[in-house]
């Protein structure tokens, strides 16, 4: 059970939002779902998340800009995220800051419990020299 794990859920599609969360809650991850950037920065401001899934292209903010918003808010959360458009400029941007991976629509939901529990089993070895 991973009841401790926070996760956000930011899309401006309701069916995204409810479908993703239902099935990543049912995994028995704490999920929080925001339909724009703008929401999904102010839950970040009040929930401590270990991942966030981002909808690139959305009304108002775009995920690049959430992401950068979140990052300064919580810069050790990992960023997934999701498009159903292929937008060069967003995709090259959005690797560039560092996002974890990009996932197309319509979701791969296997993919997406793979890449989360790959991420969250993954040990950061510090070494001093």
């Amino acid at each position: 059970m991973q009841d401790q794990v926070n996760i956000l859920v930011v899309d401006d599609e309701s069916g995204i939002r409810t479908t993703l969360s239902a099935i990543l809650e049912e995994e028995g991850y704490n999920v929080v779902v925001a339909e724009d950037g703008y929401k999904g920065i102010e839950a970040a401001k009040k929930t401590k998340f270990k991942i966030a899934f981002l909808d690139l292209k959305m009304p108002g903010i775009n995920g690049v800009e959430t992401f950068k918003r979140i990052k300064k808010i919580s810069p050790n959360t990992i960023i997934f995220f999701t498009t159903a458009f292929f937008a060069e400029d967003l995709l090259k941007e959005a690797v560039k800051l560092g996002a974890q991976a990009i996932l197309y629509k319509p979701l791969d939901i296997d993919l997406i419990l793979k890449v989360i529990k790959e991420d969250l089993t993954k040990t950061n070895i510090l070494v001093v020299d």
